[in-house]
């Protein structure tokens, strides 16, 4: 048996921490599921409350150790929140031996360079992935390692969460428990979702993530093995709850169970006829609501999600890419006929991912439900990596000599560059804001880009 690894997931809801192995046939082996509620204390991925959210990563975490006889000293953790930001950038090394093979050195040096010269503005660099590697004049090259020659290229995409809310998940955890340890750095929510319920096969082919939360709905793409896209939009399961509060006339927390309990995406599947009573408030007289005009609401909100979301997939140029079309995965996709109206809308193939990809045996079955396909997706971030590429360059790494770490590039308040003479740093390439982008977007499409067929109108967008 290999060693234990625990994965550990603070989301708007609650954090989930889950403890795993692989057994001897390499499938995920789960040793403990623990999770506590923060509801109030955790908005949209950001921590609001940090005492209180300490206590709730406390009490998941003993409930672990519990569970799983163990005691925990590192965990591989998440990060998210609506001002994750990314951004292009381009690194160049010279290297000293032209005749030879470009080695696991050189491209560990071209990443440590794109670190070195990319200027963060604040911002915690949570990722530096890199795309595809120019060698001398031959470009677009997967995985430059043995190929020969003098300039090794890198493309890559930053990754950067401010650093005020970076720092308090940091910290959340880090105060959870004496002396331990986050693995690895803090991962974007996302991306360890991908790894427990999307196939190498899909991330080839083309495939878009959308991971459906309470406050956040995130969206990776892949093409060709690789992170070609992300983004975060504002509005998940938490706006269908406040839509349907608001357009039923009762409480939140009786609006979320209408919506956990009764949920449909798709309103023509539910009767005319079914209708619940819910409880008046402080003697008042029980209200009578229709299941139907509450799958109404879910689906009308559940179609500006959808809306935007293929909005994203267009603006990023993969629209066209995507083989595989749309994975959901997240707490909020469990309602009914969610993804035949993704189907719908989109005109593109979806399926729901849960975290059972090769998964073995279980603590519990409750494991297999998408709301814990982040915290499983850490657990396997201990044994594979986002990008596959980096699981190779580790084994080489053992035999590889260390790279030379040059003095960080300081600039200057005034603009001006203060190094040597004859070297300018990089300038940075033209990012985006995901929130920019967003408005436009969303100015574009809603009201007018779903017509009576519910089909997305990409001419519009």
């Amino acid at each position: 048996m290999s060693e234990i690894i625990v994965g550990l997931d603070i989301g708007s809801k609650q954090v989930n921490v889950v403890a795993g192995r692989l057994d001897h046939l390499g499938k995920l082996e789960i040793l403990g599921l623990g999770k506590a509620d923060t509801t109030g204390q955790v908005s949209k991925g950001v921590v609001l409350n940090v005492n209180r959210t300490i206590e709730a990563v406390q009490s998941a975490i003993e409930q672990v150790e519990n569970q799983a006889n163990i005691h925990i000293r590192g965990v591989f953790a998440s990060v998210a929140g609506p001002n994750i930001h990314i951004s292009k950038h381009r690194a160049i090394i010279t290297r000293q031996t032209e005749g030879e093979e470009v080695t696991v050195t050189d491209v560990d040096q071209v990443a440590n360079d794109a670190k070195r010269t990319f200027i963060s503005k604040g911002s915690a660099i949570i990722h530096t992935l890199p795309q595809e590697y120019f060698v001398d004049s031959i470009g677009n090259i997967y995985d430059p390692v043995g190929i020969s020659g003098l300039k090794l290229q890198g493309d890559f995409m930053m990754i950067t969460s401010p650093q005020g809310e970076f720092d308090k998940t940091k910290r959340c955890i880090e105060s959870a428990k004496e002396k331990i340890e986050i693995e690895g750095g803090l991962i974007f929510s996302a991306f360890a979702a991908s790894l427990a319920v999307l196939t190498p096969q899909e991330k080839k082919s083309g495939v878009c993530l959308v991971d459906i939360g309470s406050g956040m709905t995130e969206i990776v793409i892949f093409h060709k093995g690789i992170v070609r896209h992300i983004a975060v939009l504002p509005f998940a399961g938490d706006a269908i709850t406040a839509d349907i509060e608001q357009g039923c006339g009762i409480s939140t927390e009786y609006a979320e169970q209408l919506k956990v309990k009764f949920g449909c995406a798709v309103a023509d599947e539910i009767s005319v006829e079914e209708v619940v009573a819910i409880p008046g408030i402080n003697g008042r007289k029980t209200k009578t609501i229709s299941v139907k005009n509450v799958g109404i609401i879910i689906e009308e909100r559940l179609k500006e999600i959808i809306a935007l979301v293929e909005a994203e997939i267009s603006r990023c140029g993969y629209g066209n890419r995507l083989n595989c079309g749309i994975v959901l995965t997240g707490g909020s996709v469990q309602m009914s006929y969610i993804g035949e109206l993704f189907e719908r809308v989109t005109g593109r193939d979806v399926r729901i991912g849960h975290p059972n990809e090769n998964l073995g045996k279980t603590l519990t079955e409750e494991i297999k439900n998408p709301t814990y396909a982040t915290a499983v997706g850490l657990v396997w971030k201990g044994i594979k990596d986002i990008d596959e590429r980096e699981d190779l360059y580790k084994e080489l790494r053992k035999d590889a000599p260390p790279i030379i770490v040059p003095s960080p590039i300081v600039q200057p308040l005034n603009g001006s560059y203060n190094g040597k003479k004859g070297i300018e740093p990089e300038k940075k390439k033209g990012g985006w804001n995901i929130f920019g982008s967003l408005k436009k977007a969303a100015n574009r499409i809603m009201g007018d880009d779903l017509g009576d067929s519910d089909s997305y109108d990409k001419e519009k967008a």
